[in-house]
């Protein structure tokens, strides 16, 4: 893996403009991703994960607005491309599957048809070459019989083939970066591991570098090298999964593990679900956005935000909590 990232975020904030105010999304996100990882992004619905990254990708409604930030990749800040020249990377250098399969196919096209017409308008391609292509990424993809496949529409595909042949189109033109948006969202367990399994061995054999975006811990702990988990449109830790999840160093990330059921355990463990509720991001606390639902919170996480700490000298692990602190008080030992 390179020690330079392929894609650079920077003090990312993004807001939308509505009817009852100023929803403000993403407030100051800063990641790295580099060639050839995964990065996982994970959250509660509505901590900022998805729109952090159609951010990135400039494909926000129209009244969303990117106030302030940087996304450098490959040296170009995508924030300050013109349209036609991100349309021109869009697809083809960063590709994007969407979470819901049918509704990001249109349903009058094969889906061979939908794809070759992307090979075309990216890599100025024959027909014959671009129809040679699908076949070739219908097959990487493990969908059966590929060659008839590409006349089908997408009603005749299951959720799982549907989600395979998005995965062929983000492929379509060797993109260096995918992000993937819930790929496994409404798929049976069985088809998640599938399809799982299948983005990992592409960018194995690819090299290419994942942005995995999901509320599952279960898809995170699968597929992901390093994540990112998000609350109220800040990234409250950071650092390589392993890590994480054997020494989680936030309140949010120690409630979420949790919350999940454990399978390798025989004794019966309560789930224990986070108190309260997600914070209103027309007008978000002033602290910490966990502490009114963190059980060691203290006046400085009311009144303002963290910053984010090193853990014991890792410079990849990081927790935005107070109880980090030097100086925290013995509550720290409570959390760790």
């Amino acid at each position: 893996m390179s020690n330079q990232p392929l894609l650079e975020v920077k003090d990312l904030t993004t807001s939308f403009f509505t009817s009852r105010g100023e929803v403000q999304a993403v407030r100051g996100v800063d990641f790295n991703v580099f060639p050839g990882e995964i990065l996982g992004i994970v959250g509660e619905s509505g901590s900022g994960k998805s729109i952090t990254c159609m951010s990135i990708l400039r494909l926000l409604k129209n009244n969303g607005r990117v106030i302030k930030g940087s996304a450098n990749f490959e040296g170009q800040n995508l924030l300050d491309l013109v349209e036609p020249d991100m349309r021109k990377l869009r697809g083809n250098d960063i590709a994007m599957i969407f979470q819901d399969p049918m509704t990001s196919l249109n349903p009058t096209l094969t889906v061979g048809e939908q794809i070759i017409e992307t090979i075309i308008t990216h890599r100025n391609s024959s027909r014959k070459a671009a129809r040679q292509r699908v076949i070739e990424l219908f097959e990487l993809v493990k969908i059966p019989e590929a060659a008839s496949r590409l006349n089908s529409y997408p009603h005749e595909f299951s959720g799982g083939m549907r989600q395979r042949v998005m995965i062929a189109m983000a492929l379509s033109c060797d993109p260096k970066l995918l992000v993937a948006d819930e790929p496994t969202t409404a798929l049976d367990v069985t088809i998640q591991r599938q399809i799982l399994l299948l983005l990992k061995e592409i960018q194995s054999r690819l090299g290419m570098a994942i942005i995995l975006i999901t509320h599952d811990l279960g898809v995170i702990a699968e597929a992901a090298d390093r994540l990112l988990v998000m609350y109220g449109g800040m990234v409250m830790e950071t650092g390589n999964v392993d890590i994480v999840f054997a020494k989680p160093a936030h309140p949010y990330t120690q409630g979420l593990l949790t919350s999940v059921p454990k399978v390798n355990t025989s004794n019966r463990e309560k789930l224990l679900p986070i108190p309260g509720s997600p914070p209103d991001m027309l007008r978000p606390p002033t602290g910490c956005p966990f502490a009114p639902r963190c059980l060691h919170a203290m006046e400085v996480c009311v009144e303002e935000v963290p910053p984010s700490f090193e853990l014991e000298g890792d410079h990849i692990h990081k927790s935005r909590c107070w109880l980090r602190h030097p100086d925290a008080p013995e509550a720290k030992g409570e959390a760790a």
